[in-house]
């Protein structure tokens, strides 16, 4: 599962620690999510993180998901990854 929002030490923290409560691997596109201020979203982030969720970016999960280079769509994504 791939998560991202608004307010990570509320929303997406509770939908986070909800979904690997139900035994879900969860990854929060960390550059895709945010807080009113700094502080929230680094505790939010590092709550996640301590709860078992992966933490990365939008990129990153992109290109996971996209799996390989040899994929057309791999090269569709290219300018928007550049």
């Amino acid at each position: 599962m791939l998560v991202a929002g608004i307010e990570a030490h509320i929303c997406v923290a509770q939908t986070v620690l909800g979904a690997l409560a139900a035994g879900y691997q969860v990854h929060v596109a960390g550059d895709a999510t945010s807080s009113r201020t700094a502080a929230n979203m680094e505790v939010g982030l590092e709550r996640l993180r301590a709860a078992g969720a992966v933490i990365s970016s939008t990129e990153m999960a992109i290109y996971e998901l996209l799996g390989s280079s040899d994929r057309p769509e791999f090269k569709q994504m290219l300018p928007y990854l550049r």
